[in-house]
């Protein structure tokens, strides 16, 4: 005599589709660009980025040796920071 267990038919001990799962609309995916284009958008130099990254001042993305940005994000990080008078930095002030 076959237990009860035994009369499973496979994938029957699985919930259902959706049960349990809270229903959430999925990301929207959004466009990483390289360096290049974010120096260009930017109007900042490749070598301003790269010291921006490696300070964290900028959220990035690393796979390997590409280094991406996701335009957006990186606009709201800048908003955070002061803007910094040029004539007046890097001068001694006596």
């Amino acid at each position: 005599m076959r237990s009860p267990a035994s009369e499973r038919t496979p994938g029957s001990h699985r919930r259902p589709a959706g049960a349990g799962v809270a229903s959430a609309e999925a990301p929207v995916p959004t466009e990483l660009i390289d360096i290049n284009e974010l120096s260009r958008r930017l109007s900042v130099a490749r070598g301003t980025l790269y010291n921006w990254v490696y300070l964290r001042r900028i959220p990035f993305v690393k796979a390997g040796r590409c280094v991406r940005f996701d335009y957006d994000q990186v606009l709201e990080t800048l908003h955070q920071y002061p803007i910094i008078d040029t004539s007046v930095s890097g001068r001694r002030i006596i």
